[in-house]
């Protein structure tokens, strides 16, 4: 029943925020400061779209029909979470990935039922578990599982059909969840709720 994460990230979820913000600060404090190539990802100020890039994470890409014909796109940006920019490729896959937003998998707490994306911020949260954790039976935490799994199922398949469509997705996962479960542990993160925001067509 339970989709879980695969190996463990060398950096976790609870730093999300903080990296966002100072990404998203520097792709605009930075728009005349050319980043280092020695990676290949930045020419003439802007970031190459690498060729190998996946067609999930191509999905994800916020760009024009002119940045797909150019091959580069001047900021780096999730279409479905545009109010967060990314500092190289890496970032921004990782996000598409582990993002609590739209979530490549997800996994739960064995105490309450609340989900995770990240390995790291489950083992922080079962090793120091919140009130709402705690007041939480086993009765009730089979069923939260169940049913944030059910929902997830259905999201996922819709993600992929507006990835490989170019459509819109709605409300983010963990807003849905949230809205579901408002005594949760969740508290969801400013990333999160970045979805509403006008995007790019891609080409």
């Amino acid at each position: 029943m339970e989709t879980i994460a695969q190996g463990k990230l060398p950096w976790y979820e609870g730093s999300e925020d903080e990296l966002t913000e100072q990404d998203t600060s520097s792709a605009m404090e930075q728009q005349d400061t050319a980043i280092s190539a020695k990676n290949g990802e930045r020419e003439d100020e802007a970031f190459r779209i690498p060729k190998r890039l996946s067609e999930r994470h191509r999905g994800f890409l916020l760009a024009t029909s002119d940045d797909w014909g150019s091959g580069t796109v001047g900021l780096l940006k999730c279409r479905f979470c545009p109010g967060a920019a990314f500092g190289n490729w890496e970032d921004f896959k990782r996000h598409c990935d582990f993002s609590e937003a739209h979530p490549l998998k997800i996994m739960f707490c064995e105490h309450c039922g609340d989900y995770f994306a990240w390995m790291d911020s489950l083992k922080r949260h079962q090793t120091s578990r919140p009130p709402e954790c705690l007041s939480v039976t086993l009765i009730e935490a089979e069923a939260k599982r169940r049913e944030t799994n059910k929902v997830y199922e259905a999201y996922k398949e819709k993600l992929e059909e507006c990835l490989k469509n170019d459509e819109e997705i709605g409300n983010p996962f963990a807003q849905i969840i949230k809205e579901m479960f408002p005594n949760s542990s969740k508290r969801g993160s400013r990333q999160q709720n970045r979805l509403k925001v006008p995007r790019a067509v891609s080409g």
